[in-house]
């Protein structure tokens, strides 16, 4: 199972368009900048912990334990 860590309408249709089947499951994580972060180290860390964050309760929900579950932060 494909888990999207986005609210993006954009993310949603792209996937979509690409024939994905997948679950929309927006993170909380804040998207605030650190100081003098690199703007790829930003984007880069933020996927990160947005896809970690949307995991670690993904896993405790009724995906049907036949298959794997990714998270596309």
């Amino acid at each position: 199972m494909l888990v999207l860590a986005s609210a993006s309408p954009r993310r949603k249709q792209l996937l979509t368009q690409a024939g994905y089947c997948f679950e929309v499951c927006p993170s909380s994580v804040p998207e605030e900048h650190h100081p003098g972060e690199d703007p790829i180290v930003f984007t880069t860390r933020l996927a990160r912990e947005k896809a970690q964050a949307v995991f670690a309760t993904s896993s405790n929900k009724d995906f049907r334990s036949d298959t794997d579950l990714m998270v596309l932060g």
